[in-house]
């Protein structure tokens, strides 16, 4: 599966991104945060993106909120659908400060933000931009962020990205070896299937307020403890660089929005806490995604020109 962690460590394999500081400070975010984990071991291993099972459409409440049982369907149901949908456009951020893997973001008085993806998924094909710290793992400092599109197989990325040679304004196809940059940090879908799949109770979700969202009446879901540590677990196990170790966590919140659609369209986490090393590694970080467009044509389709990636010199 595509993930972050394959990003960190592609970054750390190829040392042609520079230095990167490394220095644990903590940072309060203003809504949200993102756990690290201290002794991680990035692999560049892609990983099978789980599958849900297909939930049948259900319907928003108008008023009010659903009883006990209506909860616990209309919630499971709207993660189930968003998990399997066939095409949908998605944005993701993720900002905060502390320790990330073996990289320190941020500080007390500028929380960084650690990636921001925007993108369109149809069935196996996808395209989408990244911003943030990330895009350093890729040798970019362009305001413009990275462009990946994959269709039908092939993966193409944007230029310039210098750490493999792609030094022009212009499209260019990235062979197999490169797959790897061509991967989404965070795959929208298949986080939802691990949420769907990770046996956390529905209980542990309670109704709040009603709130317009794409302008469809969504009924907004806050989770206890329990089930907010199964979010962050899964954004672990999808690949996040991030300590999902439940002790080390102080704070964690979660909340997410089903709609009048039957989908799932907003998923919010904040949590801090503070990884326990020989000099403690404090975290706070906050993850929005936001799912929208559901069975849309999202048109994806290959650059019309595209180049190959120059032969790497040999000395």
């Amino acid at each position: 599966m595509d993930k972050l962690l394959l990003l960190f460590g592609v970054a750390l394999l190829l040392a042609a991104c520079g230095p990167i500081t490394q220095a644990p400070t903590p940072i309060p975010v203003p809504t949200a945060t993102l756990p690290p984990t201290p002794t991680a071991t990035p692999t560049a291993t892609p990983t099978p993106v789980p599958t849900a099972t297909p939930a049948p459409p259900v319907s928003a409440p108008t008023s009010g909120v659903p009883g006990a049982s209506a909860t616990a369907d209309y919630l499971l149901s709207g993660v189930q659908r968003a998990s399997t949908a066939s095409s949908y456009r998605v944005e993701v951020s993720m900002s905060g400060s502390g320790s990330m893997g073996a990289v320190s973001l941020g500080s007390p008085q500028t929380p960084a933000q650690v990636m921001g993806m925007k993108g369109d998924f149809a069935e196996a094909d996808y395209r989408f931009t990244l911003t943030g710290f990330i895009t350093a793992l890729y040798g970019s400092n362009s305001a413009k962020g990275i462009h990946v599109v994959h269709v039908a197989g092939q993966d193409y990325i944007h230029g310039p990205v210098a750490m493999i040679g792609a030094l022009q304004d212009a499209w260019y196809r990235l062979p197999k070896a490169h797959a790897a940059l061509a991967s989404p940090p965070l795959y929208p879908a298949g986080l939802l299937a691990l949420v769907a799949q990770s046996g956390v109770s529905p209980a542990g979700f309670s109704p709040t307020a009603q709130e317009q969202v794409d302008s469809l009446t969504c009924q907004r879901f806050s989770g206890d403890r329990a089930a907010s540590l199964a979010i962050l677990k899964s954004l672990g196990d999808s690949g996040l660089p991030v300590d999902t170790t439940p002790a080390h966590i102080d704070r964690i919140a979660s909340d997410l929005w089903v709609c009048a659609d039957g989908y799932l369209h907003q998923v919010r986490l904040v949590f801090a806490g503070t990884t326990p090393m020989e000099k403690p590694l404090p975290f706070d970080f906050t993850i929005a995604m936001h799912m929208y467009d559901f069975a849309a044509d999202v048109g994806i389709a290959a650059p019309a020109t595209a180049r190959d990636l120059p032969a790497p010199s040999v000395p």
